[in-house]
């Protein structure tokens, strides 16, 4: 009795190990904007993080009129979540990076061009 017990325990402890190594990790996304004054002139900024355990394959973001859509961790494979960072210039423009993830989310050469 006590074997079957343990092996039926063994079994629960791999299957949960299974679907937690498949599951998503959390993600992060950090919007930084930037301005410029002027007179008197200053370049104040102002920084927010998004951070979720995400359920679609993609992150979908709108910033300065655009959508951007990253790779979440629900569709790259790996330990870690996908974080990024996107960066609003005082005109407009979006850069971006991949600033910590698995090789399936959207590569920091390719994260401003996300952004439609």
């Amino acid at each position: 009795m006590h074997s079957s017990f343990k092996a039926g325990m063994i079994g629960t402890v791999l299957a949960i190990a299974a679907f937690a190594a498949g599951a998503a990790h959390a993600d992060t996304v950090v919007i930084s904007s930037h301005a410029s004054v002027g007179a008197p002139v200053q370049n104040p900024s102002s920084s927010m993080t998004w951070a979720a355990n995400p359920t679609t394959p993609n992150l979908t973001v709108q910033v300065a009129g655009k959508t951007c859509s990253l790779v979440s961790s629900a569709q790259a494979i790996g330990s870690t979540g996908c974080n990024y960072a996107l960066n609003v210039a005082p005109d407009g423009t979006i850069t971006g990076a991949l600033t910590a993830g698995n090789p399936g989310c959207t590569p920091t050469a390719q994260v401003a061009s996300s952004c439609k």
